[in-house]
């Protein structure tokens, strides 16, 4: 066996305390392969009065590991760990956990994280690792507080690419070696934060057993996700603000919602309300004037005034409207004022339905108070972001008129197509004929699609009623409103802070549970509304759709910045099991707020869920109630917490 010596360093300038763990893979030979390791920590002291006591602890090895010549075992010093396996097949792997340990006074940063041995060319037959138990590589400035403890995963495995092994047997000499220094504060980042509250005893951690979507394209089983259910450690003041944490998540960082702002540096619940941004009145305007419009806008709470930026000069009119829905107008040439108005769509001539905002005092926990989405007629504005609008109409087709099964559509006109088993056309609206062109000759260039009794939309340019439901829930292209606020919110007051957040998944799951029997189904019940996936509470937090993903990285779902709002289902879980009466102290505010996850859609409306005043779950709204807004994000798992207990009255500092 092959050991490495540690050479005392002293330095009489500055005293510095030095600590190396060695993870020493002394042979392979790939084939019928031999392993061995030694995995050794060495340290000592330079400094009076202080103590440095680094060591294992709880080894134990992964299930589904090929079985060791010699077992994974802690040595008596409890400084050095020993095992010998052999790894004879592509895919054997002998991998176990085990605790570092810092039972002295003086907390250790790394230093150096290095691996050496590897010859170039021979990285891909063989994959070694050595990780958080939270899924996060050891690295360079993490802390090792003093009095805690971390766990740690070590792997070894044999390629199991079939495709790409050696010819012959190859001998490795591997050294991993990580370095810890003195540093001179006890500091937390969100790594892992969770779970060390769950080492320390906290029973009020809750580790997440399931499924879950937390990077883009990849859903996994959660090995990483622990929710906070404890009162007095969960407040973090982070950007100036007040947060509460949710969960931590699969790729180490930690989910908090807004909680206000602090007041002398506590977050109580009995917070007075505060400034924030207000909905005044949802209604159709006459825009027909000249003013100036903007994309966004900058606010002062102090003053109460908007001040619009990226600004254009124009006049609203049934010829140039989409010119100007979507943005925003103080109806004025100034581009300021106290009361300033969101286009949300066309109405007819120069009026539009417009969303007015004022500064005023709002909850407490929230930046203010908003429709989600300002229209109430189709079932796409329960996105984050949406695509086109479609008029909701309704009335019967003429006695005469041919009723279709399908449509086929070219060169812009559509034909009705009959049901299967049918030859010809039908003649009566039920749940097997939908389309009609409310004629008797069965084409037109403008098709209705029933998907609720005499209720229904037109299609122009859509292939067919599958298309337009992807169309209305698959494809993102202007923000909610919602969104619109959140964003500039961030502008205003996190933008600085964005490093220390992570790009992580929020969920707006639009995925239809009932879609085979929903009216907007060519073969389903035009008396059925249509339900996405939250309507039935399970704790899921998978987000199987890649365009409900919502992340900055990701084109399909694209964040301005990392910040949006809560799903529900992860409220469900933070209070799943809580005796009734006890889980609503989790997420009450005395006011009703969203949650990004829609409900259903039924004959006029669309839904999401949402938090009633005390507490109650599973509430919800339309898209057009006034909710109160609660930004979510998600700290990076290499963020520094570096005071306070968690409590409201001594929040966690992030540094």
């Amino acid at each position: 066996m092959k050991l490495r010596k540690r050479r005392k360093f002293v330095n009489h300038r500055k005293r510095i305390m030095y600590f190396s763990l060695f993870f020493v893979l002394l042979f392979i030979s790939v084939g019928y392969a031999y392993l061995s390791a030694t995995l050794s920590i060495t340290g000592h002291t330079e400094i009076s009065a202080n103590t440095w006591d680094i060591h294992f602890e709880n080894l134990t090895v992964t299930q589904g590991s090929v079985n060791a010549t010699t077992p994974a075992a802690i040595q008596s010093n409890t400084t050095s760990i020993n095992y010998s396996v052999e790894l004879g097949m592509p895919g054997d792997f002998y991998e176990f956990e085990v605790d570092i340990v810092n039972s002295g006074t003086l907390p250790g940063k790394v230093s150096i994280v290095n691996i050496q041995g590897i010859a170039s060319g021979l990285e891909q037959y063989i994959e070694t690792s050595v990780e958080y138990s939270y899924g996060i590589p050891v690295s360079v400035d993490d802390i090792l507080n003093s009095n805690s403890r971390k766990r740690i995963i070590v792997r070894v495995a044999y390629t199991d690419d079939l495709n790409n092994l050696p010819g012959s047997n190859i001998s490795l000499d591997l050294v991993f070696s990580i370095d810890f220094n003195q540093t001179n504060q006890n500091v937390n980042s969100a790594a892992g934060f969770l779970q060390n509250l769950l080492t320390e005893g906290n029973t009020c951690i809750v580790k997440y057993e399931g499924q879950v979507t937390d990077s883009v394209g990849i859903t996994k089983t959660a090995t990483n996700v622990y929710y906070d259910r404890c009162l007095d450690k969960r407040n973090v003041i982070f950007g100036g603000f007040c947060w509460q944490i949710i969960r931590s998540t699969e790729t180490g960082g930690l989910k908090m919602i807004y909680n206000g702002e602090p007041v002398n540096g506590e977050c109580n619940s009995s917070r007075a309300d505060h400034k924030g941004i207000v909905q005044v009145d949802r209604t159709d305007d006459d825009l027909g004037a000249q003013y100036m419009y903007g994309s966004s806008y900058t606010y002062d709470t102090t003053t109460g005034e908007f001040t619009l930026l990226d600004t254009t000069t124009g006049t609203f009119s049934e010829s140039n409207y989409d010119d100007y829905v979507g943005k925003y107008t103080c109806k004025n040439l100034t581009g300021t004022c106290d009361t300033i108005y969101y286009v949300l769509i066309h109405f007819y001539n120069a009026y539009a339905y417009v969303i007015s905002y004022e500064i005023a005092d709002t909850n407490y926990a929230g930046i203010g108070k908003s429709a989600y989405n300002g229209n109430t007629i189709f079932p796409g504005e329960v996105g984050y972001m949406l695509n086109k609008y479609y008029d909701r109409l309704s009335g019967s087709p003429t006695s005469e008129s041919l009723m279709g099964n399908d449509v086929s559509y070219s060169n812009g006109v559509y034909t009705l197509l009959p049901a299967s088993g049918e030859s010809v056309l039908g003649t009566t609206k039920d749940n097997n004929h939908h389309y009609t062109c409310d004629n008797t000759t069965g084409t037109c260039s403008t098709v209705r699609f029933y998907y609720y009794e005499d209720n229904y939309i037109e299609l122009n340019g859509e292939a067919n009623i599958e298309d337009t439901v992807d169309g209305m829930l698959k494809v993102n292209r202007y923000n909610s409103v919602a969104k619109s606020i959140i964003d500039i919110w961030y502008m205003e007051n996190l933008a600085n802070e964005t490093d220390k957040l992570e790009d992580t998944v929020f969920c707006n799951a639009r995925d239809i549970i009932n879609q085979a029997t929903t009216g907007w189904n060519k073969n389903g019940d035009l008396s059925t509304y249509m339900y996405f996936r939250n309507s039935v509470d399970n704790g899921d937090i998978t987000c199987p759709n890649v365009t409900d993903q919502f992340a900055v990285g990701n084109n399909l779902a694209k964040l301005t910045y990392p910040v949006a709002l809560t799903m529900h289902e992860d409220l469900y879980n933070l209070v799943d099991g809580l005796p009734f009466g006890e889980g609503e102290q989790y997420v009450a505010t005395n006011d009703w707020w969203m949650t990004m996850s829609p409900r259903h859609y039924d004959l006029y409306y669309p839904y999401i869920l949402s938090v009633y005043n005390e507490g109650q779950m599973s509430s919800y709204g339309t898209v057009a109630t006034e909710l109160s807004i609660r930004p979510v994000v998600s700290l990076s798992h290499q963020t520094r917490i570096v005071s306070g207990t968690g409590s409201e009255a001594d929040p966690w500092i992030v540094e």
